[in-house]
């Protein structure tokens, strides 16, 4: 664990190579590399693939000395689709692109700055992945960057949040500031000392509010759940994933299989959690959290594989410089597996999967003619060797070559 944080540190200072200014031409054929296609990647077939206008116009078996960038016999995939994390500056944007995260969903949103690193990536001036964004998360105790970001809200800087009504004009207002997703909190959290990760937050009619209002503008929301009263509470409010699902019972679990409601574990987070963090007792606290919350999450996963629930990876990093910034998809996809899913099922859950959970999956999360140019290639066969996944050689995000370590 300690030398993979040191060789995940120097990706994150740069050493892994150049990333390509947004000027990068588009691409046309990519020639010669075996295609995981992210839906069911268990075959991996040699092929040429054809990109116009940012979008896969054309898949063909690979042609002896064809036109194009040849990519050596290695594997392409689709780009990662981190479907839960914590970017919030461009710097940030950079280093997802740098690890293959094509496509990339910002739960929590500190004072906006998640909101305008996305819309200066829509608008070219920052090199990043396709952000989606939930501008903030709803929970009874709001917090001072979301009050400072919507002071109209300032009766809740000191007291908490209750009822449908007032839990609704908040979504309202979040939705108005151009959310992409909405975030509620179905119990507490367990990164920090002071909070209790088994005690529900938001009630059943408080998220229900939520997911209408979100509902009507044609958005998902995403419940922050470990307690399993709460997180039954946002299943049967309609959410469109659980995050984290430490506790979730039996119960829960039918019903989830039921709904269609993801499972996004952040299984990859609890490690750099469990790490020493200071001597303080706030982060002796929070070890033995980790240590004591490790067994039912992954307890959790397991029943939920067994169910055919879907699961979406999400790393619930920051990809910054502190302690989120050690987790990578390639560490969440080595987690899946080991809780019993296979490398392609893991594979899927970092692509089609989430892509599935945000709803893009008609856009990009697999490797289709006419789905968007978003890709990554890596040295060998993924399914037989998870840590070639750790060092993307070439990334491809909307047709233009964003990462180059090829040539």
């Amino acid at each position: 664990m300690r030398r993979l944080s040191i060789l995940l540190g120097l990706w994150i200072l740069g050493f892994g190579g150049a990333v390509a200014s947004t000027s990068a031409p588009m691409l046309s054929w990519l020639v010669n590399v075996h295609v995981l296609d992210g839906r069911d990647p268990t075959h991996a077939p040699l092929v040429d693939i054809r990109i116009d206008n940012g979008r896969i116009a054309e898949i063909r078996p690979a042609l002896p000395n064809a036109a194009g960038l040849d990519l050596r016999g290695y594997y392409l995939l689709p780009g990662f689709v981190d479907a839960h994390a914590h970017i919030e500056d461009p710097a940030a944007a950079r280093r997802a692109l740098q690890s293959g995260v094509t496509t990339v969903r910002v739960l929590g949103d500190a004072y906006l700055k998640a909101l305008a690193t996305r819309d200066l990536i829509r608008t070219g001036y920052v090199e990043g992945p396709e952000m989606l964004v939930s501008a903030g998360h709803i929970r009874p105790r709001l917090g001072e960057p979301f009050i400072l970001s919507f002071p109209q809200f300032g009766q809740y800087l000191n007291d908490p949040l209750t009822g449908p009504d007032n839990v609704r004009a908040v979504a309202v207002a979040v939705i108005a500031r151009g959310a992409d997703v909405l975030k509620v909190g179905a119990s507490e959290r367990a990164g920090l000392a002071n909070t209790d990760p088994r005690r529900q937050e938001l009630s059943y009619e408080e998220m229900k509010a939520v997911v209408e209002e979100a509902t009507k503008a044609g958005l998902y929301v995403a419940a922050h759940a470990h307690d399993r009263q709460g997180a039954n509470a946002a299943v049967r409010a309609g959410v469109r994933s659980i995050e984290h699902g430490t506790y979730l019972d039996d119960e829960t679990l039918a019903l989830m299989k039921a709904k269609g409601t993801f499972l996004v574990p952040t299984l990859a987070i609890m490690s750099p959690l469990g790490d020493p963090r200071g001597d303080g007792a706030d982060a002796i606290a929070l070890q033995l959290r980790t240590r004591a919350m490790m067994r039912p999450l992954r307890d959790a996963v397991k029943k939920a594989h067994a169910l055919g629930i879907s699961i979406a990876a999400g790393t619930d990093g920051d990809y910054g410089e502190g302690d989120g910034a050690r987790v990578r998809p390639a560490h969440e996809i080595e987690e899946l597996v080991a809780v019993g899913l296979t490398p392609a099922e893991a594979i899927s859950a970092a692509t089609y999967q989430s892509a599935r959970a945000l709803g893009i999956d008609h856009r990009t999360g697999s490797i289709a003619v006419g789905l968007e140019a978003d890709l990554l290639v890596v040295e060998r066969d993924p399914r037989a060797d998870t840590s070639t996944l750790y060092a993307p050689l070439f990334v491809v995000s909307n047709g233009r070559s964003v990462v180059n370590r090829l040539y």
